[in-house]
């Protein structure tokens, strides 16, 4: 229910920045209808991914047989990750978290800060780097990627 409501907003809030750049004979009917059930199929879409990327987490990383990482490594690991992304340059982190924590696409992030889709691009690729550097080894890459997938 509350998902719902907030992509409802998510479409009027997405209106109402791009009411100037619509054309004049746009029926808002229409426009709100095909906008909504895009949102809708764009979350059900990033829900489907997360639950697979859980998955293979439990599947590769949590061995049955207890020899993955406990619960208090995760947790520090966590910890570790989100003080790495606080240290990331103003902007960098801004479009960082933009894209994976709000799940925006680059077109939408780049609207929202008006910049280009190329300097978000750019400032992915530099935050990830960053973050790789931090982070050594292989199942450190994949908590990455789940915790990041999780914000």
């Amino acid at each position: 229910m509350e998902a719902s409501k907030e992509l409802v907003q998510d479409v009027f809030l997405s209106l109402y920045r791009q009411q100037s750049r619509l054309p004049e004979n746009t029926v808002l009917e229409n426009y709100l209808f095909i906008a909504t059930r895009n949102r809708i199929y764009n979350y059900h879409r990033q829900q489907l991914l997360q639950l697979r990327k859980e998955a293979l987490l439990r599947e590769n990383y949590m061995p049955a047989s207890g020899n993955g990482p406990d619960k208090l490594e995760l947790k520090e690991l966590e910890t570790k990750l989100r003080r790495k992304i606080q240290q990331l340059p103003d902007q960098c982190r801004t479009v960082f978290l933009l894209s994976r924590e709000e799940q925006l696409s680059n077109k939408e992030v780049a609207e929202r800060l008006h910049i280009s889709v190329n300097t978000v691009e750019q400032h992915m690729r530099k935050a990830l780097r960053i973050l790789r550097a931090s982070f050594n080894d292989e199942l450190s890459m994949m908590l990455i990627i789940t915790v990041i997938a999780m914000m």
